[in-house]
């Protein structure tokens, strides 16, 4: 926090509603500059947009393995849900077995129109799952900017 002067005061706003009005200030800006990137540079922007959140993706799981072997479907899932909590997510659990997660999610919190720039930004999530489990897919079986009323987000296990 920025410490003022003794006579100066400012009114608090609560965490809550001030942590949830900046983070979608920020995930807008982010949908901004992928927008920019790729009206700029076209399948190169994509290509950048995918390499990056892949990147960012597979760090995040190298963190939280700690070392361990692979997880299963079950706790990738919760971690996925995790994240998505965190990026304070609405939606429910709609699939939760030993072979399949899905997720459904009716607004998307960036909020992107684009499915091409969509995709590109989730290598982040496929990069956490293969990464977390080699043996699963990520992938998104509905999508908003495609003309679904909802998301989807499903984890597989691969061969089943």
């Amino acid at each position: 926090m920025i410490k003022l002067p003794p006579n100066v005061q400012i009114e608090e706003t609560p965490l809550e509603i001030r942590y949830s009005g900046a983070l979608r200030g920020l995930l807008t800006r982010i949908r901004g500059l992928y927008e920019a990137i790729y009206a700029r540079y076209g399948e190169d922007g994509l290509e950048l947009i995918r390499e990056v959140s892949s990147h960012y993706g597979s760090d995040v799981a190298r963190r939280a393995l700690k070392g361990d072997d692979c997880w299963d479907i079950k706790k990738v899932g919760l971690y996925l849900i995790k994240v998505f909590n965190n990026m304070r997510s609405e939606g429910e659990v709609t699939e939760f077995t030993k072979n399949r997660v899905a997720i459904l999610v009716p607004t998307c919190p960036y909020p992107f129109k684009d499915t091409k720039i969509c995709t590109a930004h989730t290598s982040m999530e496929r990069a956490l799952v293969n990464t977390l489990n080699p043996e699963l897919d990520y992938c998104i079986e509905k999508s908003i900017p495609a003309g679904d009323s909802y998301c989807l987000h499903v984890l597989i296990k691969k061969n089943n």
